[in-house]
């Protein structure tokens, strides 16, 4: 069970009731059961959302479609959390993190680069796109070492 309240009961355990006071508590942690709960959840439906982007448009046109999706819906969710107010922290945490970080890690990427500033912010586009890049490189070559091909 999960309400968007403060003080409503928002998970649900088998046997315990916890409300985000009691959460932070039985974690220990700075972020409580809450939030993890809402992360897993969200990430969850951004997954099957990304394989259902990549069974209707595979190849690079469905990934710049994801990309610049999760762009957009990452750019309306922070305007709307950090200017306007529009949404509490659990609907953030559950969207962002959740659904659109599973969804695609760009737009996490554009976001810092954007807050960077000009030089940094291009700075890190590029070191992501190399290291990406030596990334795949290094798994297909490890891959082919290992299968001798």
């Amino acid at each position: 069970m999960i309400r968007n309240s403060d003080r409503e009961i928002l998970f649900t355990y088998p046997l315990i009731w916890v409300t985000p006071v009691h959460a932070g508590l039985l974690t220990g942690m700075k972020t409580d059961i809450v939030s993890y709960a809402l992360i897993a959840i969200g990430g969850f439906f951004g997954a099957v959302l990304r394989y259902l982007v990549d069974e209707q448009v595979p190849s690079l046109t469905g990934t710049l479609i994801v990309n610049f999706s999760g762009c957009f819906l990452m750019g309306i969710f922070m305007y709307e959390s950090i200017y306007i107010g529009a949404f509490g922290r659990n609907t953030r945490i559950f969207f962002t993190t959740g659904v659109i970080g599973a969804y695609t890690t760009f737009s996490a990427l554009s976001v810092q680069s954007f807050q960077a500033g000009p030089v940094i912010g291009m700075a890190n586009l590029l070191a992501n796109l190399m290291f990406g890049l030596a990334g795949v490189l290094a798994g297909r070559h490890l891959i082919s070492y290992q299968r001798g091909i």
